[in-house]
């Protein structure tokens, strides 16, 4: 069960992230709230993108977008530091499934994805991982899209290490 964030109807924070991890997940759910508005300036995403503060299991991920329900899930435990850089990431997801770049579907019961309307294999593995040609542009972008994010609010990356909004 979800809780809705008191402030916004478009953030949601699961149980764990509420009662497990309070001290982590509420600054990032506020850092949500706040970035949301700005990121939204600067990158083409859809209009009902939902967002979920949560303990993701694989704890080698910091994120991830959902395609099918237009949501960014958001690791409870990370520092604000890189929330805001996993949000930028995840939010290039968003904007790349919204102008129909990258495209999943299931074709014969697997998945299959295409990248500018060519199929792309997705191979196990770290390394394959990071050649995708989706999160190569991801993670391209997100350091300077979080850093203009939060220029357009007077911050940087570094005024978070540490910081509970």
């Amino acid at each position: 069960m979800n809780k809705l964030f008191n402030s916004s109807p478009r953030i949601l924070m699961s149980n764990t992230a509420w009662h497990g991890h309070f001290k982590t997940s509420y600054p990032i759910a506020e850092l949500i709230k706040l970035m949301e508005p700005e990121f939204r300036k600067i990158l083409n995403y859809h209009q009902d993108t939902t967002f979920s503060v949560t303990a993701i299991r694989k704890r080698s991920k910091n994120g991830q977008y959902w395609s099918n329900q237009r949501m960014v899930e958001l690791d409870c435990r990370l520092p604000l530091s890189v929330a805001v850089t996993t949000l930028a990431h995840e939010l290039v997801h968003a904007e790349q499934y919204h102008q129909g770049r990258l495209i999943t579907q299931v074709s014969n019961g697997r998945w299959v994805r295409y990248w500018n309307n060519k199929p792309i294999e997705v191979r196990n593995g770290y390394k394959a991982y990071r050649a995708l040609p989706w999160e190569v542009e991801a993670f391209d972008r997100e350091s300077s899209l979080a850093e203009q994010a939060l220029g357009q609010i007077g911050l940087t990356t570094d005024d978070l290490n540490g910081v509970l909004i």
